[in-house]
């Protein structure tokens, strides 16, 4: 199935936002966050926007990489270039989570739920994944961020090891070019007003480790603690069984489920 024109996204865009963004649709490439990093260094303004329908090299946190195989999903990168230390590249993630979550929802009436800090989750199985990479400059700013969405719309075969964890929106191909508008209207919508913290409502609501004793690992050993929600800046609220408070961030921990899920 060959993938959507840029023109059907910005048909389902306001003008003001369709105006501001540069959509480009390829039907497979290697990474679009590697795509739209290229484009960062050479130049390429804020609202630059590459989406697949599948990749051969997608990554997500820590090197892992992400399964995309063409026409099973929606594959989008976004270029952003905030005023912002590199400390609060945090809340691209988070707005891009809440955003997703939201068009999630209204296009397919499943209920979606977050796991901490960057995946989403349909029916109990990953069906989102989501990384921020930025480039920083020698005073700690950003100088641009590239926030990736990979969001598994259709069921393409998962392999042997992931079909017990991968999962999907239960949505068809065609719902494809809906979707990046409706994740894109969200997510420009809340990063127009960082300050605000908007993101951070809905995103609290869905967490789906607030509550749950979680193991977490620091510096090569492992702790248990219980997730109680999430602070102002999208750190994950822990109270540990000694009875202390810890907010953790996305890199200096690395969750784990009892599962073994990560």
């Amino acid at each position: 199935m060959s993938m959507f024109l840029p023109g059907e996204v910005t048909a389902e865009l306001p003008p003001e936002l369709a105006g501001r963004l540069d959509i480009r649709t390829a039907e497979i490439t290697g990474s679009t966050n590697l795509d739209v990093r290229a484009l960062a260094e050479a130049g390429a303004p804020e609202g630059t926007v590459i989406a697949a329908g599948g990749q051969t090299a997608g990554r997500g946190r820590l090197g892992r990489s992400f399964y995309s195989p063409q026409d099973g999903g929606l594959y989008m990168s976004v270029l952003l270039r905030p005023a912002l230390p590199v400390a609060d590249s945090l809340a691209m993630t988070v707005c891009a989570a809440s955003a997703t979550a939201e068009a999630v929802e209204e296009l397919t009436g499943k209920k979606a739920g977050i796991k901490w800090v960057n995946d989403i989750y349909i029916d109990g199985r990953k069906a989102v994944g989501i990384l921020t990479e930025a480039s920083v400059e020698t005073d700690g700013r950003i100088n641009y961020a590239v926030t990736g969405i990979g969001i598994n719309v259709t069921d393409m075969g998962f392999p042997e090891e992931l079909r017990e964890k991968a999962g999907t929106i239960g949505g068809s191909a065609e719902l494809r070019p809906k979707l990046a508008a409706a994740v894109l209207r969200r997510f420009f919508a809340y990063y127009d007003r960082l300050p605000d913290k908007g993101y951070l409502s809905g995103y609290r609501r869905r967490s789906i480790l607030t509550g749950k004793t979680i193991e977490y690992e620091r510096g090569g050993t492992l702790y248990t603690a219980k997730a109680v929600g999430i602070d102002d800046e999208a750190k994950l609220i822990v109270i540990t069984p000694q009875g202390g408070e810890l907010h953790l961030g996305s890199g200096e921990v690395n969750i784990i489920i009892g599962n073994g899920e990560q």
